[in-house]
Formats: structure tokens, C-alpha cells, sequence
């Protein structure tokens, strides 16, 4: 008996131990759970108060009485000057901005303003820390008032019906969460609305200091005309006897002005004569010098005919000695060939008489023109030509380029314009390569049925 009353107290002993020790866990939990809950609240209280920007809040209590200061000296802006309250708002938004902007107070803000309702958080064992339940989407509250208000939908604690049905409760720190969020929504709206309240602070300033300036202006305009009216009142009788004197002195100078008006129409009429007979002796001059052009014209036109009556001369003399057979002095057979048709040894060889008339004619003839390089591409396969319209030039004719008695490229014109023209590199002939900017070249037109 005695060994059974021994178990027995044995085994009260341990149960009274193991309802200690659960008591204990349970109570452990719980405060683990309350500070976790008291030391997420400071911490975010502190991320929402920004307490850790000592200098930006340091700022904004400066550029605050900077802008109080402005708003109580009250001085007057002109309508084109910039309004020093303006700039001081300016100023203090965007330091409040640095603030309310930053994207940790802005998370924080959005994570913190919400209804806490029915297991809106969960508690983790492990890590002691409340967590957001995935399953239950949070929403932010619609004012002010209290969502859970009515106990019996929302009580604190679970209750169990008769039925058996559990309405889960919404604990206290779920609801002093909310209310706290609710503050830091009406801290926020607050800070928003104070710099609202200050931009249009500074829209109805600006319009008073104007009229300040304005009035300001205007008293003191007041005041100097009045003084500048018995000044004027003076002055008047003073300029009076002047404007006689100088109405006489006018006179006077009108008088001058008519004789000196008289002279120097006598001196234009002269000028007038001057030029006339200056204008006579330039058009005589003109005429006779174009006279003298025509002479030397008709001289050189004489040259040229006389060179091609010689040509023709020697000629026929070697055609007759090639018809006699007579070959005594060893040379080789020459044929007579029109000096202004392109020949395959060299370009057109032309004299200086005929080289003037090349220059002098609207269009360019069979024996071709001389000419340079203006630009040339060999990418592209363009040319630039220092002729164009006034030569005659169109669109779509070809031109074989000579330089140094070689073919170097064959051309057909892309655009014309006066003075000059831009033409294309036809392809496998000659040695576009060699030309260059500024090489002189003989410019050859060619009939399109011998490409």
C-alpha cells in the first residue's frame, strides 16, 4: 500500500510538472507573440517616421521657416519677377519629396495601411515573427471608422456557437495594427494636403504682392507728378519765350536750307549731264570692242579654214603617190582623218583657235571639250562636271572622259543644272580609278548606238 501511494504521488508530482511546463510554453508563446507584436509595431512606426533621416527632416525644418519667413516680410514682386515665396515652396516639396517619396516609406505605407481582419496574420513558431497569411487578400480601410466595431460579427476571442460553428475572432493586435495604419494614412494625407494648402497659398500671394507693387508704383508715380506739375507749371513759360527764339532761328535755317536746296539742284543737273555723256562713251567703248571680237573672230574662222583646205592638200598628195605605187621613202601608209573626230590613240588634238571656239560654243561638238574634275565617287560611281545646261548638256547622253590620251571612263548624265552636272560611271571601260579631283580631262560626246 505504502508502494502504491508512493506511485501515486509520483505521478501527481509529474503531472503537476507537466502542467507547469505546458503552462509555461504556452505562456513563453505568448509573450514571445506579444513582444514580436510590440517590436514590429516600433519598427515600423520608426520606417514610417523616417527617424533615420535625421538631415532630411533637419532640411525641411529649415526650408519650413525660410518659408515663413518670405510669407511674413510680405515684399512687394513685380508682374516679371520671380516670386521668392514660389521658389521657397518649390524648395521645401521637394525636400519633403526626398521623404514622402522615398520607395521605403512608400511600401511600408502601402503594406501597413490595411484591415487586419480574421487571420490576417499567422504566427511562426520557428522564425517568432507574425506573417501574413497568403490565403486572406487585405484590403485598405474606407475612413475612419472602425471595421470591426460590431463585436458580435467580429468578437475578440473565437466563439463557439451551439451549433458547434466557430466565429473566429479578431485579436486586439490585429485591430490596434489597423488603427495604427489608419494614422499613418491620415499622417500621410495630412502631409499632402499641407503642401496643397501651400501651392495655393503661394498662387493667391503671388497675385497680392503684385498688387502691392503695383499700388506701391502707383503712389509713388502720384507723388512725383505732383511734384513734376509745379515744376512743369514753371518750365512752361520758360519754353514759351524759347519756342519764339527758336521759331525765328527756324525761320532762318528754312530760308538757308532753300538757297542751299537751290544749289545743289544745279550741282545734280550737272552730275545728271556727267553721267549721260560717261554712259555714251562706255556704249561707244562696248562697240568697239566687240567689233575688234568679231574681227579677231573672222581671223581665226579664216585660220581654220585655211588649215583644213592644207589638210586636204597634203591628202590628196598622198593618195595620189599611194595610187602610183610610190612608197620610195619607206613611210608608212597615212589615211587623211578629220581632226574633230575622236580617235582611239588620243583625244581630239585641237589648236588654239579651235580650242576658243570649243569654249565659246553653246553646245559641245564632235572634237569634244576640255574640262576638269569637280568630285568623284568611286563607291557610288559618280561624277561631278564642271559644265552643264549652257553647254548644251542633257539628261541621259554619254560622254567618253579622256585623260592624258587614254580612255579613262565613259559617263552618261544623271542631272543637268547651269554650270554644272552630275553623270554616272558606266561600267567595264577604261580606268575610272585613275581619275581624281582637279585631273584634266577632255570630255568626248558618243552616239548611243555604239555602247
Amino acid at each position: 500500500m505504502r508502494a502504491l501511494a508512493t506511485i501515486l504521488r509520483i505521478f501527481a508530482t509529474l503531472s503537476m510538472i507537466g502542467l507547469a511546463a505546458v503552462l509555461w510554453m504556452k505562456w513563453e508563446d505568448f509573450t514571445s507573440q506579444e513582444y514580436a507584436f510590440l517590436d514590429e509595431v516600433v519598427a515600423d512606426a520608426y520606417t514610417i517616421l523616417q527617424s533615420s533621416r535625421e538631415d532630411q527632416w533637419k532640411d525641411i525644418s529649415q526650408k519650413k521657416s525660410h518659408f515663413d519667413e518670405i510669407f511674413d516680410a510680405n515684399e512687394p514682386v513685380g508682374q516679371n519677377d520671380e516670386n521668392p515665396l514660389a521658389v521657397a515652396a518649390s524648395s521645401l516639396n521637394s525636400a519633403e519629396n526626398v521623404i514622402l517619396k522615398n520607395p521605403e516609406y512608400g511600401e511600408s505605407l502601402d503594406a501597413l495601411t490595411m484591415e487586419y481582419g480574421v487571420d490576417a496574420l499567422l504566427w511562426n513558431p520557428e522564425s517568432k515573427r507574425w506573417q501574413r497569411n497568403p490565403a486572406v487578400k487585405l484590403s485598405p480601410p474606407a475612413g475612419f471608422t472602425d471595421p470591426f466595431a460590431n463585436e458580435k460579427e467580429f468578437p475578440k476571442r473565437d466563439v463557439k456557437q451551439e451549433d458547434g460553428t466557430v466565429i473566429r475572432g479578431v485579436p486586439r493586435d490585429f485591430r490596434l495594427r489597423t488603427v495604427i495604419g489608419m494614422f499613418y494614412k491620415d499622417r500621410n494625407d495630412r502631409f499632402k494636403e499641407a503642401s496643397k494648402l501651400r501651392d495655393m497659398i503661394v498662387e493667391r500671394d503671388k497675385l497680392l504682392r503684385e498688387y502691392q507693387y503695383l499700388y506701391s508704383k502707383e503712389k509713388q508715380r502720384k507723388e512725383e507728378l505732383e511734384d513734376e506739375n509745379g515744376k512743369l507749371s514753371v518750365e512752361i513759360e520758360v519754353l514759351n519765350a524759347d519756342l519764339k527764339l527758336e521759331k525765328e532761328e527756324r525761320q532762318k535755317e528754312r530760308e538757308a536750307a532753300e538757297t542751299r536746296e537751290a544749289e545743289l539742284s544745279r550741282q545734280n543737273a550737272k552730275l545728271e549731264e556727267e553721267r549721260i555723256l560717261t554712259k555714251k562713251q562706255h556704249e561707244e567703248f562696248i562697240d568697239q570692242l566687240q567689233l575688234e571680237h568679231k574681227e579677231v573672230i573672222a581671223g581665226l574662222k579664216d585660220d581654220i579654214q585655211k588649215a583644213d583646205a592644207e589638210g586636204y592638200d597634203r591628202a590628196m598628195k598622198i593618195m595620189t603617190k599611194e595610187q602610183q605605187g610610190d612608197d620610195s621613202n619607206g613611210e608608212a601608209k597615212q589615211v587623211a582623218v578629220n581632226p574633230f573626230l575622236p580617235s582611239t590613240d588620243g583625244p581630239p588634238q585641237l589648236s588654239k583657235a579651235e580650242m576658243m571656239l570649243a569654249a565659246q560654243a553653246s553646245t559641245i561638238g564632235e572634237s569634244g571639250v576640255p574640262s576638269t574634275v569637280g568630285r568623284i565617287d568611286g563607291k557610288s560611281g559618280m561624277i561631278l562636271l564642271p559644265i552643264g545646261s549652257e553647254r548644251g548638256v542633257v539628261e541621259g547622253s554619254v560622254f567618253t572622259l579622256w585623260k592624258e590620251k587614254r580612255k579613262a571612263a565613259r559617263i552618261r548624265i544623271q542631272s543637268v543644272s547651269q554650270g554644272f552636272c552630275i553623270a554616272y560611271l558606266l561600267p567595264q571601260f577604261g580606268n575610272p580609278q585613275s581619275l581624281r579631283p582637279g585631273d584634266s580631262v577632255h570630255v568626248v560626246p558618243e552616239l548611243e548606238e555604239t555602247l
